[in-house]
């Protein structure tokens, strides 16, 4: 990548952060600022600006003192705001694409984020945000490739509050009833 692509990155990632932090304030008090104009509606997404959606700003709401109103709203349907964000960032076919459904179970709620094709490497298929109790987790089923020749689709990870990067390495399917089965398995108790 040349200097030129690094600093257009670097700026879109800056503009995506700078987002995120209005929505996370957004979710503190209702705000009078003009709405900001959102990307063309048939406009690609940049796979670098979908890459930080769902690695850094997701999780970045998730994990912030904003953290509970944020996933309040995604598990109760008061998506606006956030597609309105999502819309803003990535462009209006993509936030429409973008299918949220949540889940109560013993213990735990989940809101799991479906995303629309495509999926390169290493963008999210889903990404579930877990409740249990005060704390959250950011789990998230990523493309990936066979370079193993083992059959291997996509990754499970998760992303922690300090913003480590967990694999729980690779597996074999790709649909979402696959993913919500391991994730219940992995956090029933």
């Amino acid at each position: 990548m040349d200097c030129n692509s690094l600093k257009k990155v670097s700026i879109r990632i800056s503009c995506l952060m700078l987002l995120a932090s209005s929505l996370s304030l957004a979710f503190v008090s209702p705000s009078s600022a003009a709405e900001p104009e959102t990307a063309s509606a048939t406009a690609k997404p940049d796979i670098g600006d979908l890459y930080t959606l769902h690695h850094n700003i997701i999780p970045g709401i998730l994990f912030s003192g904003n953290g509970s109103r944020f996933f309040n709203d995604l598990f109760t349907g008061n998506t606006s705001q956030f597609l309105d964000m999502v819309e803003s960032g990535v462009g209006k076919s993509y936030a429409a694409a973008l299918k949220i459904t949540h889940e109560h179970h013993t213990g735990f709620d989940i809101v799991i984020i479906s995303f629309p094709e495509p999926f390169p490497e290493p963008l999210c298929r889903y990404a579930a945000l877990v409740k249990s109790g005060n704390t959250f987790r950011y789990l998230t089923l990523e493309e990936g490739n066979d370079i193993g020749q083992t059959g291997a689709k996509t990754f499970l990870c998760e992303w922690s509050a300090a913003h480590k990067h967990l694999n729980y390495g690779p597996r074999n399917y790709t649909d979402s009833g696959a993913f919500m089965s391991e994730l219940l398995s992995m956090l029933k108790p």
